[in-house]
């Protein structure tokens, strides 16, 4: 399973860890734990005219899109209430919102994370995007985004969001102990994994380690497979080559001591406490940039104090020389790869509705095909959005250099970045597979099974959960 994406920051993201997996949908109660207040609602004054509309969704930013999509559009504001459910994990979220298509109580509006965009998809109760009545020009967009949850030549759902792979490295670190002062130069001596492992012995011999944790490689390696999992006849595909080269690389690091944690995994304690001191580099994309790595690289925070006490992030806090703040640059790495996304649907209920089919496919039209609103949400976020006109128009901006890395330009980095994402490797099954895969890691790498017997762990595992597979 993986971790809910939009992590804040230092002792406030652990002790949201737990509970922050891209995935969501709950019911009252984890609304009220994701800071809703019951069902939360949105719109202000009398509610009991408006028409519900049922939102389920992975991430807690969903709730700060829609009250952003009520204020800019008090007239939809007027007539309809949005109620925001959010699910603890993947799994949960998973069953919650196929059951609840299956059923009676579809959710109007639902979201998902690149893990399952392509299974939600697939579901009896979803609609496609021109029951929506959502318009866009698909010639304007990142065409892996659209293509993902394309099913039987039918647009199935849309993401405002494109998230093209990049590797953040300590800037400090390249220069003191490898010479190095550019981007470019960096690039050059990781541009595949021979050279990588090289770097990680160099920086080894100086006190620093490469990496977190032993699944830092995963994302990017599992987006280079030459096939899918499973094809469309149920079979099992493996593409053996690349497992073994991931779960190679992947130990020596570890055996060479060349990883700080031994047995982190990414969301833990362990894995954040290298992106203020002695970790090197880290696998991320554009969400993760905001939301991950730039506030957890700190070590002072003086914003509000959370539920449990704890002080979160101010905007204040994000100066050079508060943890490695100011010392960070990215580069593509030895691989171009892409780590999620937020994919915006609608059910056959909503499409059935005028009154719900017309808020469903406003908020989506607003937040993945309205220029001007996605310019608003690059330029107040600083995501990358999939829309590549927006993204041509904006890439340049002075805004978009980014004192977090140095005043590199995200913003052109992702853009050339997204023109290499291929997702066509992808498939409904994704999120079973990333749990056997690191089931597999953590047996070959740490607990003595051969390499053969932890690729064969990986089939054995999606076939005694998957019905049908073979």
């Amino acid at each position: 399973m993986n971790k809910l994406k939009r992590v804040l920051s230092g002792t406030l993201a652990l002790a949201m860890a737990a509970s922050m997996l891209t995935a969501c949908g709950g019911d009252d109660s984890s609304s009220k734990a994701a800071g809703n207040s019951g069902d939360a609602s949105n719109g202000g004054g009398d509610t009991s005219d408006k028409t519900v509309i049922k939102v389920y969704t992975f991430t807690e930013e969903t709730q700060g899109q829609i009250d952003r999509f009520l204020e800019k559009n008090p007239d939809m504001a007027a007539k309809y209430e949005f109620k925001v459910t959010l699910e603890a994990t993947a799994a949960d979220y998973i069953s919650k919102v196929s059951s609840a298509l299956a059923g009676d109580d579809a959710p109007d509006l639902f979201l998902a994370d690149a893990d399952y965009a392509q299974l939600f998809a697939g579901l009896e109760g979803t609609a496609t995007l021109a029951e929506l009545g959502v318009e866009f020009d698909e010639s304007d967009y990142y065409s892996y985004m659209l293509d993902f949850t394309t099913v039987d030549g039918n647009r199935m759902a849309i993401s405002h969001q494109a998230a093209p792979g990049a590797v953040f490295y300590r800037t400090d670190y390249a220069e003191q102990y490898l010479g190095v002062k550019t981007p470019e130069e960096m690039q050059a001596k990781m541009s595949n994994w021979e050279d990588f492992k090289a770097v990680a012995d160099t920086l080894k011999d100086n006190g620093i380690y490469m990496v977190s944790g032993i699944d830092e490689l995963k994302r990017c390696f599992m987006a280079n497979r030459d096939t899918a999992w499973v094809d469309a006849d149920m079979n099992y595909c493996l593409d053996e080559d690349l497992v073994k080269q991931y779960l190679e690389v992947t130990k020596y690091l570890c055996d060479e001591k060349e990883t700080q944690y031994a047995a982190a995994t990414q969301w833990t304690n362990d894995w954040y406490t290298g992106m203020k001191d002695g970790v090197f580099c880290y696998f991320g994309c554009t969400w993760y940039l905001h939301y991950t790595i730039k506030p957890n690289c700190l070590t002072t925070l003086t914003g509000a104090k959370d539920d449990k006490g704890n002080p979160t992030v101010a905007d204040a806090d994000y100066v050079e020389g508060n943890g490695s703040y100011g010392k960070w640059a990215m580069i593509q790495g030895p691989m171009a790869y892409f780590w999620g996304g937020t994919w915006w649907y609608g059910s056959d209920k909503a499409a059935a509705d005028p009154a719900k089919k017309e808020a469903v496919s406003s908020i989506i039209e607003f937040y993945c095909c309205d220029a001007e609103a996605m310019t608003d949400f690059a330029k107040t976020s600083g995501d990358f959005v999939s829309k590549k006109s927006v993204v041509d128009a904006i890439k340049s901006d002075e805004a978009f250099k980014n004192p977090f890395l140095g005043g590199q330009n995200h913003y052109e980095f992702f853009a050339s970045a997204a023109d290499n994402v291929n997702a066509k490797t992808m498939s409904k099954f994704d999120d079973t597979f990333n749990t056997a895969v690191n089931d597999a890691t953590n047996k070959y790498v740490l607990e003595g099974a051969s390499i053969d017997e932890a690729i064969a762990y990986i089939g054995e595992y999606a076939k005694s959960k998957i019905e049908g597979l073979k």
